[in-house]
């Protein structure tokens, strides 16, 4: 027989469980271990990766990772390349923020709103990372077609869930007091990218006029 402390203690855990932004928490985390373990090194398995051509790890990243010449070698690495992460502090910072302001929206929409948010503006920071590369090279030819041009993270789709959850004005105030762009690892053209899709969504589902608890 289960005791009354052990039932609620598994609805909790259940509830947890349940929470978008603990799940896509930890799907990042799983993906980072992974790729870790297949490069044999967690400490920055990216760059480990690119420095071993021909390898297991090389060729994972390569399927995965956002790189172009302008435009995606893969077409699906607009997707793949936000679950993987440069380094420590990189997934870190994004978790960090993942988990403050994913909870926030959680308050404020559904679970399939919320993973709209994530994977919508994910892509928009991932297309445009790619749109300023096309323009670069529409206008003054660089970057060199020969030099491939690479990108990874979730930053753009955790930008757009601060958009979303909190609007303009927080984010800019974030920005500025916390160096966002610091923790989230560079890629400007993708955190704005995805802010603006987030600020999209905002407007779209009128979250503006929802109070929300926080910060």
């Amino acid at each position: 027989m289960e005791s009354a402390s052990q039932s609620e203690a598994s609805r909790g855990v259940g509830t947890y469980l349940q929470s978008p932004t603990i799940i896509l928490t930890l799907i990042l985390i799983a993906v980072y271990l992974v790729v870790g373990l297949v490069v044999g090194d967690l400490g920055s398995p990216i760059s480990t990766a690119e420095n071993m051509p021909g390898s297991t790890g090389y060729s994972l990243v390569l399927s995965l990772m956002q790189c172009d010449t302008p435009l995606p070698i893969y077409p699906w690495t607009i997707l793949t390349t936000i679950f993987l992460h440069a380094g420590i502090l990189h997934i870190a910072g994004n978790l960090l923020f993942l988990l403050l302001f994913g909870f926030i929206l959680e308050e404020q929409v559904t679970k399939s709103q919320w993973l709209a948010t994530f994977f919508i503006t994910g892509v928009v920071g991932s297309l445009s990372f790619v749109a300023l590369d096309a323009v670069s090279s529409a206008v003054s030819g660089f970057p060199n077609p020969t030099s491939v041009d690479c990108a990874v993270g979730a930053s753009g789709a955790v930008y757009g869930i601060m958009g979303t959850a909190v609007g303009l004005k927080v984010v800019i105030i974030l920005i500025f007091l916390l160096g966002l762009n610091i923790f989230a690892g560079g890629g400007t053209p993708a955190h704005l990218g995805g802010l603006f899709a987030g600020l999209v969504l905002r407007r779209y589902w009128s979250l503006g006029k929802r109070p929300f608890r926080g910060i």
